[in-house]
């Protein structure tokens, strides 16, 4: 699918060109993911729909946002 990595590489390994604005970005999704699955109901995924599912997920990272300082906010 055309997809480029953007972890970096290790010691032993050819490093992979991959743009700092990537690499930040990857590390915000990963911040967010880890606060969203303090939330049992996303971690677990207790529904049973992808609809319901995602239904939570929207309301965890709603309240996440709303937690966050207002400097992070558009």
């Amino acid at each position: 699918m055309d997809a480029r990595p953007a972890i970096p590489a290790k010691r032993n390994e050819e490093p992979v060109a991959c743009p700092a604005w990537i690499y930040n970005n990857r590390n915000r999704v990963e911040r967010l993911w880890a606060r969203l699955k303090e939330w049992r109901a996303v971690a677990t995924r207790y529904e049973k729909t992808a609809r319901a599912f995602l239904s939570v997920l929207c309301m965890a990272a709603t309240m996440d946002w709303l937690k966050s300082p207002r400097t992070n906010r558009p």
